[in-house]
């Protein structure tokens, strides 16, 4: 009985219409009337990766294009004002200095006398032209001192 088990399991079937082929094939000679050898696994594995690394170099490309005359940006802070109800208030200034519009990420540190960071905020600014600047404000909270210093970094 176990023999009979065994050579159902041998048993492959065409991959285009389903007929009983032999051990070596995948397609059955009605399917193929040309006679073409089916491709290796080799060959589809490699046809796959090449294709793989293909995709990665165009979006690679597609994204340096994307990119390219945005920034970089230069921040300076404008004023430091007290907010309601715990915090302070920082006005500063964006410049792109690039020729494509984006927008900035920048950094403000509040330091005291002692130059020991007191607070830190992250801000996103809104959609600066190239070669133009932009003034915001941003509120960092939990801020219960004046801050002696503040400064900015913008990427």
């Amino acid at each position: 009985m176990t023999g009979s088990a065994a050579s159902a399991a041998d048993v492959r079937h065409c991959i285009k219409c389903g007929r009983e082929v032999g051990p070596e094939e995948s397609i059955c000679a009605v399917c193929n009337r040309a006679g073409m050898t089916a491709p290796s696994a080799s060959q589809y594995h490699g046809t796959v990766a090449v294709a793989i690394v293909l995709a990665v170099a165009a979006l690679a490309f597609a994204a340096s294009l994307s990119l390219r005359g945005v920034g970089p940006y230069e921040g300076s802070v404008v004023g430091v004002a007290p907010a309601d109800p715990v915090g302070y208030t920082i006005t500063y200034a964006v410049t792109n200095e690039g020729t494509q519009p984006g927008r900035a990420k920048c950094q403000l540190v509040a330091l005291d006398d002692g130059g020991r960071r007191l607070r830190t905020h992250g801000t996103v600014t809104s959609q600066i032209p190239g070669g133009e600047s932009a003034e915001l404000s941003a509120t960092v909270p939990g801020l219960e001192v004046e801050p002696a210093t503040v400064t900015i970094r913008c990427s």
